[in-house]
């Protein structure tokens, strides 16, 4: 028979915050709302972010398969930072802004315009194959050479 638990688990003392490549030990909140601010607390370039594009993923192994990134919903927060062990890695993410236009690379700007002319001639056709003349025929096929004109000339 399922168990309901009721009382709130008991969290680590410290948990990692992972965000750009650094790390910094923070106390486990509480609440989703509480993580939230600590972030932004803790990593001032959040501070202007959405809440609503933060997010908090951790590394959980499931059903004893590989270990996969799981993201951290706000409704199970507790419960996941729960299982974390002292100082357990929690990264935070800034999702993309669903309003903002798509980014696409940009052609560098130092470049001449002969150069990009250059560059777009290469990409449109393919390398041209070198003259037959220029080749090296190999070993092999300089002694098939004579076998291949004595049997052109038995059927002349």
């Amino acid at each position: 028979m399922a168990t309901i638990k009721t009382s709130t688990p008991a969290l680590p003392d410290y948990i990692t915050y992972r965000y750009a490549n650094r790390l910094v030990y923070v106390r486990p909140a509480a609440t989703y709302e509480i993580a939230l601010d600590m972030a932004q607390k803790e990593f001032a370039e959040l501070a202007d972010v959405p809440r609503e594009r933060i997010s908090f993923n951790t590394v959980a192994t499931l059903n004893r398969q590989e270990p996969r990134v799981v993201r951290i919903s706000e409704s199970a927060w507790l419960a996941a930072v729960a299982r974390q062990l002292c100082g357990g890695v929690v990264d935070i993410i800034v999702l993309a802004d669903p309003n903002s236009p798509p980014t696409y690379l940009a052609a560098p700007t130092d470049m001449t315009q002969e150069e990009i002319d250059i560059l777009r001639k290469t990409r449109s056709t393919s390398t041209p194959p070198t003259p037959a003349r220029s080749r090296q025929p190999s070993p092999s096929a300089r002694s098939n050479k004579s076998a291949k004109r004595s049997w052109l000339a038995r059927l002349g």
